[in-house]
Protein backbone atom coordinates (compact mmCIF):
# COMPACT_ATOMS: atom_id res chain seq x y z
CA UNK A 1 0.00 0.00 0.00
CA UNK A 2 1.76 3.63 -0.89
CA UNK A 3 2.21 5.68 1.75
CA UNK A 4 0.58 9.07 2.52
CA UNK A 5 3.63 10.75 0.86
CA UNK A 6 4.74 9.12 -2.12
CA UNK A 7 8.72 8.12 -2.37
CA UNK A 8 10.29 8.35 -5.34
CA UNK A 9 13.93 7.01 -5.51
CA UNK A 10 16.58 8.55 -7.92
CA UNK A 11 19.59 6.36 -8.69
CA UNK A 12 22.04 8.99 -10.84
CA UNK A 13 25.99 8.40 -11.21
CA UNK A 14 25.79 12.05 -9.26
CA UNK A 15 23.56 14.71 -7.91
CA UNK A 16 23.71 17.07 -11.03
CA UNK A 17 22.80 20.34 -10.33
CA UNK A 18 19.19 20.12 -12.23
CA UNK A 19 18.20 17.83 -10.01
CA UNK A 20 18.22 20.18 -7.04
CA UNK A 21 15.38 21.70 -8.81
CA UNK A 22 13.35 18.86 -9.11
CA UNK A 23 13.57 17.66 -5.24
CA UNK A 24 12.50 20.87 -4.34
CA UNK A 25 9.62 20.68 -5.91
CA UNK A 26 9.05 17.46 -5.23
CA UNK A 27 9.46 18.29 -1.26
CA UNK A 28 6.79 21.17 -1.73
CA UNK A 29 4.39 18.98 -3.14
CA UNK A 30 4.69 16.73 -0.20
CA UNK A 31 6.38 14.00 -2.03
CA UNK A 32 9.71 12.27 -0.28
CA UNK A 33 12.98 11.79 -2.80
CA UNK A 34 15.66 9.80 -2.07
CA UNK A 35 19.22 9.92 -3.89
CA UNK A 36 21.43 7.58 -4.56
CA UNK A 37 24.69 7.93 -6.43
CA UNK A 38 28.41 6.79 -6.70
CA UNK A 39 29.81 10.38 -6.76
CA UNK A 40 29.73 14.16 -5.74
CA UNK A 41 30.74 16.87 -7.13
CA UNK A 42 32.36 20.31 -5.51
CA UNK A 43 29.45 22.82 -7.11
CA UNK A 44 26.10 20.68 -6.08
CA UNK A 45 23.54 21.91 -3.16
CA UNK A 46 22.61 19.19 -0.39
CA UNK A 47 20.28 21.25 1.68
CA UNK A 48 17.11 19.64 0.26
CA UNK A 49 18.26 16.26 -0.62
CA UNK A 50 21.80 14.64 0.29
CA UNK A 51 22.18 11.92 -2.01
CA UNK A 52 23.19 8.50 -0.74
CA UNK A 53 26.85 7.53 -2.11
CA UNK A 54 27.86 3.97 -2.75
CA UNK A 55 30.85 3.19 -3.86
CA UNK A 56 31.33 1.06 -7.44
CA UNK A 57 32.21 -2.16 -5.45
CA UNK A 58 29.54 -1.66 -2.73
CA UNK A 59 28.22 -5.00 -0.85
CA UNK A 60 24.61 -6.14 -2.10
CA UNK A 61 24.12 -6.10 1.29
CA UNK A 62 24.46 -2.65 1.95
CA UNK A 63 21.97 -1.78 -0.89
CA UNK A 64 19.59 -4.43 0.64
CA UNK A 65 19.53 -2.38 3.70
CA UNK A 66 19.71 0.27 2.27
CA UNK A 67 16.40 -0.47 0.65
CA UNK A 68 14.57 -2.22 3.17
CA UNK A 69 15.02 0.95 5.51
CA UNK A 70 13.68 3.74 2.33
CA UNK A 71 11.05 1.48 0.99
CA UNK A 72 10.57 3.57 -2.47
CA UNK A 73 7.16 3.68 -4.31
CA UNK A 74 8.55 4.22 -7.57
CA UNK A 75 12.24 4.03 -8.80
CA UNK A 76 14.09 6.09 -10.99
CA UNK A 77 17.33 4.87 -13.11
CA UNK A 78 19.46 6.54 -14.72
CA UNK A 79 20.81 5.08 -17.76
CA UNK A 80 24.45 5.74 -17.04
CA UNK A 81 24.03 5.11 -13.17
CA UNK A 82 26.54 2.50 -11.86
CA UNK A 83 24.49 1.34 -9.53
CA UNK A 84 21.42 0.79 -11.86
CA UNK A 85 21.29 -2.95 -12.07
CA UNK A 86 21.65 -3.57 -8.55
CA UNK A 87 18.83 -1.57 -7.83
CA UNK A 88 16.56 -3.08 -10.31
CA UNK A 89 17.37 -6.37 -8.92
CA UNK A 90 15.78 -5.14 -5.66
CA UNK A 91 13.00 -3.85 -7.35
CA UNK A 92 12.18 -6.65 -9.07
CA UNK A 93 12.38 -8.52 -6.14
CA UNK A 94 9.57 -6.34 -4.10
CA UNK A 95 7.75 -5.55 -7.58
CA UNK A 96 8.38 -1.80 -7.21
CA UNK A 97 7.45 0.10 -10.61
CA UNK A 98 10.66 1.11 -12.06
CA UNK A 99 11.29 3.87 -14.98
CA UNK A 100 14.63 4.30 -16.93
CA UNK A 101 15.76 8.28 -17.19
CA UNK A 102 17.90 9.03 -20.19
CA UNK A 103 18.89 11.94 -22.34
CA UNK A 104 17.67 10.83 -25.56
CA UNK A 105 14.69 13.00 -26.96
CA UNK A 106 11.36 12.04 -26.52
CA UNK A 107 10.88 11.65 -30.12
CA UNK A 108 13.76 9.55 -30.31
CA UNK A 109 13.14 5.48 -31.88
CA UNK A 110 15.31 3.27 -29.50
CA UNK A 111 16.61 0.58 -31.22
CA UNK A 112 15.59 -2.55 -30.96
CA UNK A 113 19.03 -3.93 -29.76
CA UNK A 114 19.03 -1.49 -27.19
CA UNK A 115 15.64 -2.80 -25.64
CA UNK A 116 16.38 -6.00 -25.65
CA UNK A 117 19.44 -5.69 -23.98
CA UNK A 118 17.72 -3.60 -21.30
CA UNK A 119 15.23 -6.38 -20.99
CA UNK A 120 18.06 -8.95 -20.89
CA UNK A 121 19.82 -6.85 -17.82
CA UNK A 122 16.70 -7.00 -16.04
CA UNK A 123 16.01 -2.97 -16.49
CA UNK A 124 12.48 -1.19 -17.16
CA UNK A 125 11.69 -0.43 -20.68
CA UNK A 126 9.65 2.59 -19.74
CA UNK A 127 11.58 5.66 -19.79
CA UNK A 128 11.75 9.18 -18.87
CA UNK A 129 13.49 11.87 -20.58
CA UNK A 130 13.65 16.05 -20.01
CA UNK A 131 15.06 15.88 -23.84
CA UNK A 132 12.10 17.20 -26.42
CA UNK A 133 14.55 17.32 -29.08
CA UNK A 134 13.83 19.32 -32.30
CA UNK A 135 12.12 17.01 -34.67
CA UNK A 136 8.69 16.96 -33.20
CA UNK A 137 7.39 15.86 -35.94
CA UNK A 138 8.20 11.65 -35.18
CA UNK A 139 5.82 10.18 -33.18
CA UNK A 140 7.39 9.37 -29.85
CA UNK A 141 7.65 5.64 -28.40
CA UNK A 142 4.54 4.71 -26.33
CA UNK A 143 7.23 4.09 -23.21
CA UNK A 144 8.80 7.54 -23.54
CA UNK A 145 7.16 10.01 -20.92
CA UNK A 146 8.95 13.75 -21.47
CA UNK A 147 9.40 15.30 -18.22
CA UNK A 148 11.58 18.29 -18.14
CA UNK A 149 12.93 19.09 -14.89
CA UNK A 150 11.82 22.65 -13.70
CA UNK A 151 13.61 26.14 -13.17
CA UNK A 152 12.96 28.41 -10.40
CA UNK A 153 14.64 31.90 -9.37
CA UNK A 154 15.75 31.86 -6.42
CA UNK A 155 14.83 34.32 -3.61
CA UNK A 156 16.68 37.25 -3.56
CA UNK A 157 18.67 36.42 0.18
CA UNK A 158 20.84 39.15 0.65
CA UNK A 159 21.87 42.90 -0.51
CA UNK A 160 24.38 41.07 -2.72
CA UNK A 161 22.49 39.26 -4.58
CA UNK A 162 20.82 42.18 -6.22
CA UNK A 163 23.05 43.02 -8.78
CA UNK A 164 20.68 44.05 -11.17
CA UNK A 165 21.09 44.78 -14.83
CA UNK A 166 21.81 48.42 -15.48
CA UNK A 167 22.92 50.54 -18.30
CA UNK A 168 26.13 49.60 -19.99
CA UNK A 169 27.74 46.90 -21.75
CA UNK A 170 25.30 44.02 -22.28
CA UNK A 171 26.27 40.75 -20.02
CA UNK A 172 26.51 37.79 -21.60
CA UNK A 173 26.75 34.67 -19.50
CA UNK A 174 28.54 31.14 -21.17
CA UNK A 175 28.28 28.20 -18.24
CA UNK A 176 30.21 25.66 -19.38
CA UNK A 177 33.25 23.01 -18.17
CA UNK A 178 36.08 25.28 -18.21
CA UNK A 179 38.74 22.72 -19.19
CA UNK A 180 36.68 20.70 -22.29
CA UNK A 181 36.57 21.96 -26.09
CA UNK A 182 33.66 20.72 -26.81
CA UNK A 183 31.58 23.37 -24.78
CA UNK A 184 32.84 25.97 -27.37
CA UNK A 185 34.26 29.13 -24.89
CA UNK A 186 36.35 29.88 -27.01
CA UNK A 187 34.23 30.73 -30.21
CA UNK A 188 31.80 33.08 -27.95
CA UNK A 189 35.01 35.12 -27.13
CA UNK A 190 35.90 34.90 -30.73
CA UNK A 191 32.55 36.61 -31.45
CA UNK A 192 32.34 39.14 -28.74
CA UNK A 193 35.76 40.56 -28.82
CA UNK A 194 35.68 43.48 -31.19
CA UNK A 195 32.69 44.41 -29.23
CA UNK A 196 33.93 43.64 -26.00
CA UNK A 197 37.14 45.37 -26.53
CA UNK A 198 34.44 48.63 -27.52
CA UNK A 199 32.78 48.52 -24.09
CA UNK A 200 29.31 47.22 -25.25
CA UNK A 201 29.66 43.60 -24.10
CA UNK A 202 30.78 41.95 -20.72
CA UNK A 203 31.34 38.34 -20.89
CA UNK A 204 31.56 35.94 -18.32
CA UNK A 205 32.71 32.44 -18.64
CA UNK A 206 31.49 30.15 -15.48
CA UNK A 207 32.28 26.39 -15.08
CA UNK A 208 33.85 24.05 -13.44
CA UNK A 209 37.71 23.11 -13.82
CA UNK A 210 38.27 19.24 -13.47
CA UNK A 211 41.19 17.69 -12.55
CA UNK A 212 43.40 19.91 -11.28
CA UNK A 213 46.37 19.32 -12.45
CA UNK A 214 45.03 17.13 -15.69
CA UNK A 215 43.51 20.58 -16.90
CA UNK A 216 46.26 23.37 -15.62
CA UNK A 217 47.06 24.19 -18.62
CA UNK A 218 43.88 24.99 -20.40
CA UNK A 219 42.77 27.05 -17.32
CA UNK A 220 46.16 29.05 -16.89
CA UNK A 221 45.26 30.07 -20.54
CA UNK A 222 41.91 31.19 -19.43
CA UNK A 223 43.21 32.90 -16.49
CA UNK A 224 45.56 34.81 -18.91
CA UNK A 225 43.21 35.34 -21.46
CA UNK A 226 40.95 37.08 -18.25
CA UNK A 227 43.83 39.14 -17.15
CA UNK A 228 44.85 40.60 -20.83
CA UNK A 229 40.99 41.41 -21.38
CA UNK A 230 38.88 43.47 -19.12
CA UNK A 231 35.59 43.07 -20.51
CA UNK A 232 36.09 39.22 -19.69
CA UNK A 233 35.75 37.72 -16.34
CA UNK A 234 36.08 34.35 -15.00
CA UNK A 235 34.27 32.18 -13.02
CA UNK A 236 35.64 28.78 -11.70
CA UNK A 237 33.83 26.31 -9.50
CA UNK A 238 30.66 28.27 -8.45
CA UNK A 239 28.66 27.02 -6.22
CA UNK A 240 25.07 26.06 -7.55
CA UNK A 241 23.52 27.83 -4.63
CA UNK A 242 25.47 31.03 -6.24
CA UNK A 243 24.80 31.24 -9.51
CA UNK A 244 21.20 33.19 -8.98
CA UNK A 245 24.15 36.05 -8.55
CA UNK A 246 25.57 35.49 -11.74
CA UNK A 247 22.05 34.68 -13.61
CA UNK A 248 20.70 38.06 -12.03
CA UNK A 249 23.44 40.22 -13.64
CA UNK A 250 23.29 38.74 -16.97
CA UNK A 251 21.19 39.73 -20.45
CA UNK A 252 22.03 36.68 -22.66
CA UNK A 253 23.10 32.95 -21.84
CA UNK A 254 24.92 31.15 -24.57
CA UNK A 255 25.32 26.99 -24.43
CA UNK A 256 26.92 26.82 -28.08
CA UNK A 257 28.64 23.19 -27.23
CA UNK A 258 28.14 19.79 -29.50
CA UNK A 259 27.26 16.33 -28.58
CA UNK A 260 25.80 18.32 -25.89
CA UNK A 261 23.00 15.98 -24.33
CA UNK A 262 21.31 18.63 -22.60
CA UNK A 263 22.86 21.82 -21.02
CA UNK A 264 20.74 23.17 -18.62
CA UNK A 265 22.03 26.56 -17.78
CA UNK A 266 20.94 28.83 -20.18
CA UNK A 267 17.11 26.75 -19.34
CA UNK A 268 17.98 27.94 -15.93
CA UNK A 269 18.63 31.55 -16.64
CA UNK A 270 15.73 31.94 -17.97
CA UNK A 271 13.82 31.59 -14.71
CA UNK A 272 15.76 35.62 -14.36
CA UNK A 273 14.43 36.68 -17.84
CA UNK A 274 17.91 36.23 -19.63
CA UNK A 275 17.47 35.49 -23.25
CA UNK A 276 18.95 31.85 -23.60
CA UNK A 277 21.03 31.25 -27.24
CA UNK A 278 21.44 27.64 -27.30
CA UNK A 279 22.97 25.54 -29.62
CA UNK A 280 21.17 23.03 -32.12
CA UNK A 281 23.75 20.10 -31.19
CA UNK A 282 22.32 20.60 -27.59
CA UNK A 283 19.10 19.11 -25.80
CA UNK A 284 17.93 21.68 -24.40
CA UNK A 285 17.49 23.77 -27.56
CA UNK A 286 14.01 21.68 -27.70
CA UNK A 287 12.75 24.00 -25.22
CA UNK A 288 13.28 27.02 -26.97
CA UNK A 289 10.95 28.21 -30.07
CA UNK A 290 13.65 30.09 -31.88
CA UNK A 291 12.58 33.86 -32.06
CA UNK A 292 10.01 33.52 -29.35
CA UNK A 293 11.74 32.73 -26.11
CA UNK A 294 14.91 32.62 -27.31
CA UNK A 295 17.40 31.89 -30.20
CA UNK A 296 18.88 28.85 -31.38
CA UNK A 297 22.52 29.22 -33.20
CA UNK A 298 23.89 26.24 -35.42
CA UNK A 299 27.53 26.77 -34.23
CA UNK A 300 28.75 24.46 -37.51
CA UNK A 301 27.65 27.22 -39.50
CA UNK A 302 30.73 29.91 -39.42
CA UNK A 303 29.55 33.14 -38.30
CA UNK A 304 26.78 32.09 -36.75
CA UNK A 305 27.26 32.80 -32.94
CA UNK A 306 28.58 35.97 -33.60
CA UNK A 307 25.51 36.53 -36.10
CA UNK A 308 23.32 35.51 -33.10
CA UNK A 309 24.24 37.64 -30.12
CA UNK A 310 25.34 40.80 -32.44
CA UNK A 311 21.58 40.70 -33.19
CA UNK A 312 20.61 41.02 -29.21
CA UNK A 313 23.32 42.86 -28.23
CA UNK A 314 22.86 45.57 -30.88
CA UNK A 315 18.45 45.41 -30.28
CA UNK A 316 17.48 45.99 -26.87
CA UNK A 317 13.85 45.56 -28.10
CA UNK A 318 14.75 41.86 -28.93
CA UNK A 319 16.63 41.23 -25.90
CA UNK A 320 13.60 42.50 -23.90
CA UNK A 321 10.64 40.75 -25.76
CA UNK A 322 12.65 37.51 -25.65
CA UNK A 323 13.91 37.45 -22.29
CA UNK A 324 10.23 38.21 -20.94
CA UNK A 325 9.06 35.69 -23.41
CA UNK A 326 11.72 33.00 -21.54
CA UNK A 327 10.54 34.21 -18.39
CA UNK A 328 7.05 33.25 -18.76
CA UNK A 329 8.05 29.87 -20.31
CA UNK A 330 10.03 29.20 -16.78
CA UNK A 331 7.25 29.93 -14.42
CA UNK A 332 4.59 28.14 -16.90
CA UNK A 333 5.89 25.38 -18.87
CA UNK A 334 9.20 24.64 -17.20
CA UNK A 335 7.91 25.41 -13.94
CA UNK A 336 7.67 23.86 -10.26
CA UNK A 337 3.88 23.64 -10.24
CA UNK A 338 3.49 21.65 -13.91
CA UNK A 339 6.76 19.24 -12.94
CA UNK A 340 4.76 18.40 -10.27
CA UNK A 341 2.00 17.42 -12.40
CA UNK A 342 4.02 15.46 -14.68
CA UNK A 343 5.63 13.64 -11.77
CA UNK A 344 2.28 13.07 -10.10
CA UNK A 345 0.79 11.59 -13.84
CA UNK A 346 4.03 9.14 -13.92
CA UNK A 347 3.28 8.26 -10.10
CA UNK A 348 -0.26 7.04 -10.91
CA UNK A 349 0.50 5.28 -14.26
CA UNK A 350 2.82 3.06 -12.29
CA UNK A 351 0.11 2.38 -9.51
CA UNK A 352 1.30 4.78 -6.53
CA UNK A 353 -1.57 7.26 -5.62
CA UNK A 354 -0.77 10.74 -5.71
Amino acid sequence: MSKVRPRILFVVERFHTNLWEATRALDAAQIDVAVWGSGSGRTEDHSVVAPRLFPYDADPEAFRAAWQALQPDVVILRNVAAHRRSVAKLARQSGTPMWFYDLNPYHWREPLKRRLTRRFQGLPLRRVTPVLGLDNGLRPNRDARYIPWPVMAAPEASADDLVQRADGPVTVLCVAKLHNPRKNQGMVIDALRAQGRAGKVRLLLAGTTGDPEQNAPQIAALQKLAAEEPWLELHANVPFRDMPRLYRQTDVCILPSVREPLGFAPVESMAYGCVPVISTDAGSAGYLQHGVNGLHVDVAQPGAVEAALTSLIEDPSLRQRLGTAAKRTAEDELGARRFVERMRALLRESGVEA
